[in-house]
C-alpha cells in the first residue's frame, strides 16, 4: 500500500511539473506569435503608406508636368485628388500636410515649377521621414 500511495503521488507531482512546463512553452509560443503578427502588421502598414506617397508623388508629378493638375486627360485629376486622399487617411500628419501644401501648388492659376519642386521635395522629406519612424 505504501509503495503505490508513493508511486501516485509520484504520478501525480510528475504531472504537474509537466504541465506547468507545457503551459510555459505554450505561453512562450503564443508570444512569439503576438510578435511576429505585430511585426507582419507594421510591415504591411509601411508598405501601404509608402505606395500612398508614390502614387501620389506620381500623380503630382503628372499634374505639373500637364502645367496645371486639371489639365491633361480628365482621369489624371481624379487620380490625384484619389491619392492625395489616402496619403490623408494614411498619414501620419506631417506628410499629409506636406501633400496639401504641393496640392495647393497644383491647384494655382498658374503651376509655378520652383513652387512646385520645393513642396516637392518637402513632401518627399516628411515621407522619408516617417517611413524611417516606422522602421524604428
Amino acid at each position: 500500500m505504501i509503495g503505490a500511495g508513493a508511486a501516485l503521488a509520484g504520478s501525480v507531482i510528475s504531472a504537474r511539473s509537466t504541465r506547468g512546463a507545457g503551459e510555459r512553452q505554450a505561453e512562450a509560443a503564443l508570444h512569439t506569435l503576438r510578435l511576429t503578427i505585430e511585426e507582419q502588421r507594421a510591415t504591411r502598414v509601411h508598405d501601404q503608406r509608402r505606395q500612398a506617397y508614390v502614387r501620389f508623388l506620381e500623380a503630382a508629378d503628372a499634374g505639373a508636368r500637364a502645367g496645371r493638375a486639371w489639365e491633361g486627360q480628365p482621369t489624371d485629376r481624379l487620380e490625384l485628388e484619389r491619392a492625395y486622399t489616402v496619403v490623408l487617411l494614411e498619414g501620419p500628419a506631417e506628410p499629409a500636410a506636406a501633400a496639401g501644401a504641393l496640392m495647393r501648388s497644383l491647384r494655382a492659376e498658374r503651376v509655378v515649377l520652383d513652387e512646385f519642386d520645393a513642396r516637392r521635395d518637402e513632401f518627399l522629406e516628411a515621407a522619408r521621414d516617417a517611413l524611417a519612424r516606422e522602421r524604428g
